[in-house]
């Protein structure tokens, strides 16, 4: 039996390739310092896993409803009216199997075979392959280090036609650690204002920003409130990636084929799961956790860029945020997957080659600090030593 041809294009994950190749040097014996998941090396807090039990206990065990129970979405509101300064409905949020499935859920509710996306080129290639599937066609605005990782807003009006069904933006990015500034955003929304198209802002870094950035959203500007449609989670900035708990927020116009898409998909959410959810968003301020992880991310964050830039062959800009660095690796003369092949083979530092993420990504590095400050130290020596060995080679 074939398979179906909208999945030809589908490949495995090269970030879950490397770690499976990661997974076989150590079993060998090999010290090999991870810089390659972007999941936080801390446990959930205890207060989340508390409430997960008392779920379990006090019968949360039930179906819930497919955009979840009114309390857990009420949470999302207070959250984003709180944080983000935007107030949204409860009938406005559904939940979702991690951002992943949100992704996946907005993108193929929406796009048919021949329309456009325009999605950023470094990015993570979800939405590209989900895309694929679709059958849409594929367009992408180059971030680069020149432009500070900034959306080329001339380069966005040439891509724009009248079949772009959707623009993917991505701030703080995943793989760059970029955050798209207010000024770029409002050119954005000059850009769409007048446009039949929607925004999808996937905004799951947003609690992890640094040096008094603001993550913000297009939700917030008038030309872009009612076609933007939002992805977030609990994975990054509450260390619960295993938890998969996402959630999608909808201009009301295009909520009932979310919902009942969803429905269809994953039938709803974990009830304990979604109760541990919601007082993680209303609870946080009594215990403070994220913001003690997002405090030793940017520990770690200003160590990496200052060892990095102290170097002869590498290079970074400052990221401000998620907890992402991309490393520029052009003096080295290789390829970003020889680099990353040479490093990991004769130093034992494993990261993302950045062409994985997309043209534009190639001549870089992804660095995931998600790891302990330990092993940070310990690879940016391993690092130091690779940058003099590259000189010895007269590189």
């Amino acid at each position: 039996m074939k398979k179906a041809d909208r999945l030809n294009k589908l490949e495995m994950s090269k970030i879950r390739m490397t770690s499976k190749l990661m997974d076989q040097l150590e079993a060998e014996g090999r010290d090999i310092i991870r810089f390659t998941y972007g999941e936080p090396n801390f446990d959930t807090p205890k207060y989340i896993k508390d409430a997960c039990a008392d779920a379990l206990y006090n019968g949360h065990t039930k179906y819930s409803d497919y955009n979840g129970p009114i309390h857990f979405r009420q949470a999302v509101c207070d959250k984003y009216e709180r944080e983000n300064g935007l107030k949204f409905s409860p009938d406005q949020v559904i939940s979702t199997h991690g951002s992943a499935q949100a992704a996946y859920l907005v993108l193929t509710t929406f796009l048919n075979p021949g329309d456009e996306i325009i999605i950023p080129n470094p990015m993570y290639n979800i939405y590209r392959i989900i895309a694929e599937i679709c059958g849409a066609a594929v367009k992408e605005y180059k971030l680069k280090e020149e432009n500070e990782f900034q959306i080329d807003l001339k380069e966005m009006e040439r891509l724009i036609t009248d079949k772009t069904k959707m623009i993917v933006i991505c701030s703080p990015s995943n793989p760059i650690g970029s955050v798209l500034t207010e000024e770029n955003l409002r050119g954005l929304g000059e850009l769409v204002k007048d446009k039949d198209l929607l925004i999808c802002s996937d905004e799951i870094y947003d609690r992890l920003v640094y040096d008094g950035v603001e993550a913000v959203s297009p939700a917030k500007f008038d030309t872009m409130r009612d076609k933007t449609i939002i992805i977030n989670g609990f994975s990054k900035a509450f260390a619960m990636t295993g938890w998969r708990i996402g959630y999608v927020i909808t201009p009301s116009e295009f909520f009932e084929p979310l919902y009942l898409h969803t429905g269809h998909q994953v039938s709803g959410m974990a009830d304990f799961i979604l109760e541990a959810c919601t007082v993680a968003l209303n609870d946080e301020h009594k215990y403070g956790a994220v913001e003690a992880m997002r405090s030793e991310f940017d520990e770690r964050r200003r160590y990496i860029y200052r060892e990095i830039n102290s170097m002869k062959h590498f290079s970074c800009l400052n990221p401000t945020g998620a907890f992402y660095i991309f490393m520029n690796i052009r003096k080295t003369g290789m390829t970003s997957d020889e680099f990353c092949d040479w490093l990991v083979k004769n130093y034992d530092v494993a990261m993302i080659t950045g062409s994985c993420f997309g043209t534009e990504g190639e001549g870089f590095a992804r660095i995931s600090y998600a790891s302990s400050i330990e092993n940070i130290k310990k690879a940016m020596a391993r690092l130091h030593e690779a940058d003099k060995k590259l000189t010895e080679m007269g590189r």
